[in-house]
């Protein structure tokens, strides 16, 4: 397949883990990458380079419009086309919910929600001048339908964040452009897997939540953007897919 052929996806939050285990799934589909992150990872960029893809990695903050803006106009720039929008950038810190600060929540909101925001209307708005039906995809969470401890803001944010998938996808439609959400469970990454390795009683606890009896992989949530990536969902839009290996009902019936 020539290059101008080549689907291309784009991950905000790229680098991270579920960023990189999504591109990977999408060079293994064929298409080339832009990813776009706060932080830099030559290695993993380098590696899916290695697999035989374009990738674009473009260093930005999704919180700013500008920044977004900026960004996909370097991703129009060398690719000339886009279509798989996967809005993955997120922060998540753990705080009891009497010592959060203003500026912890403003930044939730600004990266988790607004970020996703940024994107796809600036995204949306590209594929609706030129015609073009593609496809976005949102990184939900379990906790946008169970509140858990320390972590208000962040599920605050993923509660909006599916909210705007549905919204979105509402508008969108007309347009043959489908948004949906992927909600993970307790995924070993990011400051999961810190949590995990430094506090084996988090493990135990975590556990306990998880029917399936395992901590979720990045490459599990991977299978799951692969399938939205893939023609097999090209009727699903404004739904959220809830991967979470049961969490959402282990927490219903967690002891208290």
């Amino acid at each position: 397949m020539d290059n101008e052929e080549k689907k291309v996806g784009l991950i905000t939050g790229g680098v991270g883990d579920l960023g990189y285990a999504s591109a990977e799934k999408m060079v293994e589909m064929g298409l080339d990458m832009a990813l776009i992150d706060i932080r830099e990872n030559p290695e993993r960029i380098e590696a899916l380079r290695a697999k035989g893809a374009r990738v674009l990695f473009v260093q930005a903050d999704v919180s700013s419009r500008e920044a977004v803006r900026a960004a996909l106009a370097e991703v129009w720039r060398e690719y000339g086309r886009l279509d798989v929008c996967m809005c993955n950038a997120g922060i998540s810190m753990n705080v009891p919910f009497l010592e959060y600060t203003v500026e912890e929540w403003n930044r939730h909101m600004d990266v988790n929600l607004n970020g996703y925001f940024h994107v796809t209307q600036e995204v949306a708005k590209r594929w609706v001048e030129t015609g073009h039906r593609g496809k976005v995809i949102f990184t939900g969470s379990w906790v946008q339908d169970v509140p858990y401890k320390l972590i208000a803001p962040y599920c605050v944010s993923k509660a909006g964040v599916w909210m705007l998938a549905r919204c979105a996808a509402l508008e969108l439609a007309p347009h043959g452009i489908t948004v949906n959400a992927i909600a993970p469970g307790i995924v070993e990454a990011g400051l999961t897997a810190r949590e995990l390795r430094d506090f084996p009683e988090f493990r135990e606890e975590f556990m306990s939540l998880i029917p399936l009896g395992r901590i979720q992989q990045a490459e599990d949530v991977a299978d799951v953007v692969g399938f939205l990536v893939s023609d097999a969902s090209n009727y699903l839009t404004g739904t959220t897919i809830t991967c979470d290996g049961g969490c959402v009902v282990g927490a219903a019936s967690a002891p208290k």
